[in-house]
């Protein structure tokens, strides 16, 4: 039954690989600032280690073409990979569901134990809403927009109904303090969480760690994490269904409106200022957290089309084709990506924690990452899967998927 087999490597579209590639590259960038400190670290310290306005300026800089951008490209890519499998597999669906969710049961294992140690993990949420997504399955292509839209949307919905309230609620929150760091947690100073990264025992760093990723979870109510989620699977799910990643992506229109409603709307919520985590809400903090949804979104679409358009190019299929090996190592490579960080900031490595910029910090990420590709080449001309995904894979089929090509004797 098709519903039991792995796709073989020959049988994937490349632009998915590519574009998970990508994505990796993005998301590492947008995680440096936390497992380097710098997110942590009180203002007039980071005037003491580095070159401040420098760093502040790349901060900015990522925030408008990294942040929340390449973590809504790889969730896109989620629900587009499920579509694919579900569309293949449709005439034997009951088992293939079967499969899929053990699949999910696993990721949600991996995630789990992800989560313990770097509070930043995507792989839990992804398992979970993986879940739901099944339920929209057959949902025709029109519903589905809308269904997405509802789930974007709605966290701006509350915050609205919520706005004859606000004095109320705001009499009834804490006093806002002055932002001394650019992550502040209302129960702990930031001199605190830095102490405990540098001079912590591993229990201290453990339980760091899920006090960030309990206020992590947390931080989804306000800001809408929960339902946004859901809306972006679908999204994925949606674009997958009207063929977006194989043929509406060559459109030059698509490409062009895009960028232009994606950097006006990111540029535009950093004009306003606001915070995706205020409550109670304002007015203006909910035109705030829209035009940064929108910004994210459709900044998403540029990076799909201008990177589908690229790799058409003899060129950029060159350029773009180092990037393949990495994406279908995502699973391998995002969690390599954390141990490798943790062994290079945390206190039980070389303790870099707090000490060094944020510039210094994007040197040893674009290292990490040249590695990654490297090897992610080298990996793949020997092996059929990354080393995790070989493990996923065994797992959810329930025998041990082979790895290797199939030898050729007629080569020999």
């Amino acid at each position: 039954m098709t519903s039991n087999q792995p796709i073989e490597p020959k049988q994937r579209i490349e632009i998915l690989d590519i574009l998970r590639g990508f994505a990796l590259l993005g998301i590492i960038f947008m995680n440096m600032g936390f497992f380097s400190g710098y997110v942590f670290m009180p203002f007039d310290d980071l005037k003491q280690i580095t070159d401040f306005q420098l760093d502040e300026n790349l901060y900015s800089f990522l925030d408008i073409i990294v942040a929340g951008k390449f973590y809504t490209l790889f969730s896109i890519l989620f629900a587009v990979g499920f579509y694919i499998q579900y569309e293949k597999n449709k005439e034997d669906s009951i088992n293939f569901l079967k499969t899929y969710r053990r699949r999910l049961f696993f990721l949600l294992l991996i995630g789990l134990l992800h989560s313990l140690i770097w509070f930043g993990d995507i792989l839990l949420a992804y398992s979970i809403f993986g879940f739901i997504l099944i339920l929209f399955r057959n949902v025709k292509s029109k519903n589905l927009i809308l269904w997405s839209l509802f789930f974007l949307l709605f966290p701006l919905l509350i915050d609205l109904s919520l706005l004859p309230f606000s004095e109320a609620l705001s009499s009834a929150s804490p006093e806002k303090t002055t932002a001394i760091a650019h992550v502040q947690y209302p129960d702990m100073t930031v001199e605190a969480v830095i102490s405990t990264f540098q001079n912590g025992s591993i229990a201290d760093l453990f339980f760091l760690n899920i006090h960030n990723l309990v206020w992590k979870y947390l931080a989804y109510i306000p800001s809408g994490g929960y339902f946004k989620f859901l809306g972006i699977f679908l999204l994925g799910y949606y674009f997958a269904s009207i063929e977006l990643f194989t043929k509406k992506s060559k459109s030059t229109l698509l490409l062009i409106t895009s960028l232009t409603v994606g950097l006006l709307a990111t540029f535009s919520a950093k004009i306003i200022g606001g915070s995706s985590y205020m409550f109670p809400p304002t007015l203006l903090n909910i035109l705030y957290k829209f035009l940064v949804l929108a910004g994210q979104i459709f900044m998403c679409i540029f990076y799909i089309t201008s990177i589908s358009k690229i790799v058409q190019t003899s060129i950029g299929k060159r350029a773009f084709r180092y990037l393949i090996p990495v994406g279908r190592m995502a699973l391998s490579n995002y969690l390599f990506q954390t141990i490798i960080m943790i062994i290079i900031f945390y206190n039980f490595g070389f303790n870099l924690i707090g000490k060094i910029g944020l510039l210094h910090t994007s040197g040893i990420a674009i290292l990490i990452l040249v590695s990654q590709i490297i090897l992610s080449n080298i990996w793949l001309r020997h092996f059929k899967f990354g080393p995790l995904e070989w493990i996923w894979r065994s797992l959810t089929y329930k025998k041990r998927v082979n790895i290797y090509y199939p030898v050729n004797y007629s080569d020999k």
